[in-house]
């Protein structure tokens, strides 16, 4: 007895060591629980979504739009909301006529238009909206961005008139886009540029900015010198500003390219 009372007074750690030894283990086995838990919780949600991504939004495999010039089925892609939730929708975009006086104290008038750097064609200014943004504030935007100009915003009411909405599938090779088309009153006077000329100068993705006598648009200037519909919107814009008479109409992409127009902008 004496010996073994020796041996548990010399040896006082052993079965605290042994308790030691089962709850590490035991913390382990629910450590890896508690991990298995929240990653089996997880992974239906991961897998939902990759689901999604694989039938709605192939990168441009599977999904197809059907329009451009000529309108045939064509290869795109689709935009995936955070709950994995997929569309296959128009991108929107706008469209602006800047214009201006001729001269001052004439009654003619030259609007403004960019040529672009990838097909060298001739287009109104404009781009895509952002997420977030107005219709409105993207024509401020995009005109600064590739003309330089800077619309005060207390003049940007007065300054921009509504043309038309164009959604016609056939207008873009690109993608099926749906845009807003304003008119906008560039006064020199009253506005200013980035740099200071009240000059418009090509920036962004544009090759140069010109200045196009707005009788000459249609019969100087048309056809396949235009960008997508861009002349359609021009025309019907020198409509809007016509007083009398009927405006020439010629080389548009397609005569019936589907849109809604307001009547008139004084």
């Amino acid at each position: 007895m004496t010996t073994n009372n020796s041996f548990r007074r010399h040896h006082p750690t052993g079965p605290t060591n042994g308790n030691a030894v089962r709850t590490v283990a035991i913390l382990a086995v629910i450590t890896i629980f508690v991990v298995l838990g929240i990653f089996v919780k997880l992974l239906p949600e991961k897998v939902s979504l990759k689901s999604y991504s694989k039938a709605a939004c192939p990168h441009g495999q599977e999904q197809k739009w059907h329009g451009g010039h000529p309108a045939e089925d064509r290869p795109g892609s689709c935009w995936c909301g955070g709950d994995g939730y997929c569309m296959c929708t128009p991108s929107v975009a706008i469209d602006i006529v800047l214009y201006s006086k001729a001269e001052s104290g004439s009654d003619s008038y030259s609007v403004w238009v960019v040529r672009r750097q990838d097909t060298g064609q001739l287009a109104t200014i404009g781009g895509f909206v952002n997420v977030g943004e107005a219709t409105e504030s993207a024509v401020l935007r995009e005109a600064e961005e590739e003309t330089g100009i800077i619309i005060p915003p207390e003049q940007a009411k007065s300054a921009m008139k509504l043309i038309g909405v164009y959604s016609d599938p056939r207008r873009d090779n690109r993608r099926a886009i749906v845009s807003v088309a304003y008119a906008l009153e560039f006064i020199p006077s009253a506005m200013t540029t980035k740099d200071g000329t009240n000059i418009p100068k090509a920036g962004d993705d544009a090759k140069e900015v010109i200045s196009v006598p707005l009788d000459e648009i249609g019969v100087k200037y048309k056809g396949k010198d235009w960008y997508a519909d861009h002349l359609t919107i021009l025309l019907d814009f020198k409509e809007q500003r016509a007083k009398e008479g009927s405006v020439v109409r010629g080389g548009e992409l397609y005569g019936d390219i589907a849109r809604s127009t307001c009547s008139s902008i004084s």
